[in-house]
């Protein structure tokens, strides 16, 4: 059998980087456990040495007994002396120097036995409950022994004083180990998430190398993996933009001159092709329109837009969009505005609410139905200003609720090329109200139709 070298075993038990993290904790965790026992030891020590001795109630009342029997023994009758003897809460006697009782009452051979053990009035127990014989030399030359009570005995509390001290050894060492977690585990970790937080809103600058520090190696090496992996995805992000401004680009342009070569043509065509110029020109002004917002979604997905957040008083925003929308609902439709009496303002962004508020009213006149009374209303919802716009059309289905804010979503009963629609345009008010830092959501009305709840920030 091959022997084992030391070396070989030592790892196993010991962390071989005294940078990592385990070795620390270890370590720590070593030395408070170590002078923490070495507390308990010292305060079970002094506990035993403070209390284990006769109670000074019980000294002054020896004493008085010892004074009693002195005066009984200078009378000389020996029969009252045994009498007293027997009435005592103790059970003791009064000895000559043989050790044998003067008074002629009979004692107990175990009492006797224990009288080889006799202990001074001062004496210090042990750390046991027990019944230690006490001796008090009287004038008379004789010695006073007594039995000391054992539910006298200070050792009875001991379990109760022992039980508190491990009581507090065992918060004592959670607190420390809790603070040594918060030091080296919390805090990098709060710093990874503060990080990450301001990675997700678009800042690539953030590092967190420096502030993490080199003093724990693996969230050393966990903050250098976070900076490679924000060089990485801000390096993405940045391809993606110059990809989606070339595509655009390149889009845009040819689409400039189908638009200049088809007005051209129009005037070379004779009357009965014109119907055919109409249906090439609405099919390059539906992919002009689809490029301007894949580039306007992808801007705001990337937070490229420059939001600009200021007061603005939703009320009046509302009434001018629905008084410009009232052109262009069907003749069956009903678009209606009710407001906030109080006219508060909230946050948000001039443009961006436009688009949103246009994007909606615009679905549903689409979609709503021929003769759907759509409404918009103002209103609050625990602390924030809230918009609604809904319509009593068919609604959704309830399936497809969490789906409509996707991007490219296209409900079945929308896909018909008449309906319009690319699938990003509730896909701009979702991303438009998270750079207003404001909430969007759908729900189907219990009485038909479709509700879309706005929540703004009040200024």
């Amino acid at each position: 059998m091959r022997s084992i070298r030391l070396t070989e075993i030592k790892p196993l038990f010991f962390p071989a980087n005294r940078d990592g993290l385990a070795f620390r904790l270890f370590s720590y965790f070593a030395v408070i456990l170590l002078l923490i026992l070495i507390v308990q030891n010292v305060a079970e020590f002094a506990l035993i040495r403070a209390m284990l001795h006769v109670p000074e109630k019980i000294q002054q009342e020896m004493l008085e007994l010892a004074y009693q029997a002195e005066v009984m023994i200078e009378d000389g009758d020996m029969d009252e002396l045994a009498d007293w003897e027997k009435a005592q809460d103790y059970y003791l006697f009064v000895l000559d120097s043989d050790k044998k009782t003067i008074s002629g009452r009979e004692m107990h051979p175990h009492f006797e036995f224990k009288l080889q053990f006799i202990r001074r009035l001062d004496t210090t127990f042990e750390n046991r409950v027990n019944q230690p014989i006490i001796a008090i030399p009287l004038r008379t030359g004789h010695t006073l022994v007594v039995q000391f009570p054992r539910q006298y005995h200070p050792a009875r509390y001991f379990p109760y004083y022992f039980s508190l001290i491990q009581i507090f050894i065992a918060i004592l060492i959670l607190s420390v180990f809790s603070m040594l977690l918060a030091r080296y585990l919390q805090r990098p970790l709060n710093k990874l998430q503060d990080a990450s937080n301001r990675l997700a809103d678009g800042d690539f600058s953030v590092r967190v190398s420096n502030e993490v520090g080199d003093k724990v190696t693996e969230f050393a090496h966990l903050a250098d993996s976070f900076d490679h992996m924000t060089t990485r995805i801000h390096g993405l992000a940045q391809k993606q933009k110059q990809l989606i401004r070339d595509v655009s680009h390149e889009l845009k342009t040819p689409l400039a001159r189908h638009s200049l070569a088809l007005h051209l043509l129009r005037k070379r065509l004779p009357d009965d092709c014109q119907h055919l110029l109409d249906r090439l020109e609405k099919e390059s002004d539906e992919m002009n329109d689809l490029v301007t917002e894949i580039l306007e979604y992808s801007q705001l997905e990337n937070a490229k837009y420059s939001v600009s957040l200021v007061p603005v008083q939703l009320e009046t925003v509302c009434q001018h969009i629905v008084l410009d929308m009232q052109g262009k609902v069907q003749p069956g439709q009903v678009l209606s505005f009710e407001g906030d009496k109080g006219g508060e303002m909230v946050r948000a962004d001039n443009r961006l609410l436009l688009r949103v508020v246009k994007n909606l009213l615009g679905n549903a006149v689409k979609y709503a139905g021929a003769e759907a009374k759509i409404s918009v209303s103002l209103g609050h919802r625990n602390g924030w200003t809230q918009l609604v716009i809904e319509d009593d059309g068919c609604g959704i289905p309830q399936q497809q609720l969490q789906q409509i804010f996707d991007p490219f979503t296209r409900l079945e009963m929308a896909r018909d090329k008449q309906s319009g629609g690319y699938g990003l345009g509730l896909a701009i008010v979702k991303e438009s109200m998270s750079l207003m830092k404001g909430h969007v959501s759908a729900e189907n009305r219990p009485e038909g139709g479709l509700r879309i709840n706005l929540l703004f920030r009040p200024a």
